[in-house]
């Protein structure tokens, strides 16, 4: 139910390089994926008393590789024109590595505002 087309939105991925020392980003690829807030009680025991500062996506097995830590998300604005190479703007961060299941990838974005 949760890769449906009908429940996909779009979101920006900038993928994390390393040059000279230096953490820079790719430009924004647009994806249309699922996501949504963490809300439950599973989140908070999970994730802590921070569980509103993340967005859990889940989607299928083709986006497995796409994503790693450290890469920036822009989920509810768009990516400023001309593209910021360090990606200053943009509100989320792959917290961590995705976790493949048997059919769906789960991806956790952590709130840069937080930071």
């Amino acid at each position: 139910m949760r890769c449906l087309a009908r429940n996909k939105r779009k979101l920006y991925l900038c993928k994390e390089y390393q040059e000279n020392n230096l953490s820079k980003y790719h430009e924004p690829i647009s994806l249309m994926l699922n996501y949504q807030a963490t809300n439950s009680e599973g989140d908070l025991i999970a994730l802590g008393m921070d569980y509103p500062m993340y967005v859990r996506i889940k989607t299928d097995m083709q986006y497995a590789n796409m994503f790693k830590a450290g890469d920036r998300v822009y989920i509810s604005i768009k990516p400023s024109e001309p593209f910021d190479p360090l990606c200053k703007d943009a509100d989320y961060e792959v917290d961590s590595d995705p976790i493949v299941s048997l059919n769906i990838v789960e991806v956790t974005l952590k709130k840069l505002s937080g930071k």
